[in-house]
């Protein structure tokens, strides 16, 4: 078989739809996530499915790559990382809880939440953002399709305007590999480099 055609029509897809991305969602928040950083706040990042994965891979390329050498780090907490709370919190109280429930455990004002749903209406998604809305602290959503209720309900959003959820899930992943480059050159000349340990 010769696939050559459809890999084609695939990146090509994928390369119109970052084409006309807005590119001042993406440095708001990017200037969020230095802001939070700044005050020392966590980032309580969460989804489902491939979006789980998103928000798991965000926490290392965050707290290890762009952390690695600064003086002041990143706090990145993924709440969809441990599956005894995750099951516990679905058996007992309600799936659409998992992460609403967690963030009452931690959440101050100073932190941010970021929440990635592909549809932008995962109901366990948008609950834990109104909850961060009302406790006052940031709230970031990544997400796609016409960008559903999680669009309407934080504070700042990156929109992925195309209905293909492997696309979505596909530039949510290069958002993060974008943020990690550009934010851990600059954060290295603003911050400053730890010094290096003797071994």
């Amino acid at each position: 078989m010769n696939f050559v055609d459809n890999i084609d029509k695939y990146f090509e897809e994928l390369m119109q739809v970052i084409d006309v991305m807005d590119r001042e969602q993406i440095n708001n928040v990017m200037n969020k996530l230095v802001e939070v950083n700044d005050r020392g706040g966590s980032i309580y990042i969460f989804g489902n499915g491939g979006s789980a994965a998103t928000a798991s891979h965000f926490v290392v390329d965050f707290n290890k790559g762009v952390s690695e050498k600064l003086s002041k780090k990143f706090k990145f907490i993924c709440l969809n990382d441990n599956i005894p709370s995750l099951t516990a919190i679905s058996n007992d109280i309600a799936y659409n809880e998992v992460f609403k429930f967690q963030l009452q455990n931690y959440l101050t004002e100073k932190d941010m939440v970021i929440g990635i749903s592909g549809s932008g209406n995962s109901e366990n998604v948008v609950q834990a953002i109104q909850y961060a809305n009302d406790k006052g602290a940031a709230t970031i959503a990544l997400v796609g399709y016409n960008g559903g209720k999680l669009k309407k309900c934080a504070q700042n959003y990156i929109h992925v305007p195309i209905d293909d959820m492997q696309k979505v899930e596909d530039i949510h992943m290069v958002l993060d590999h974008m943020m990690m480059t550009i934010l851990k050159e600059y954060l290295l000349e603003r911050y400053g480099v730890i010094e290096e340990l003797a071994l």
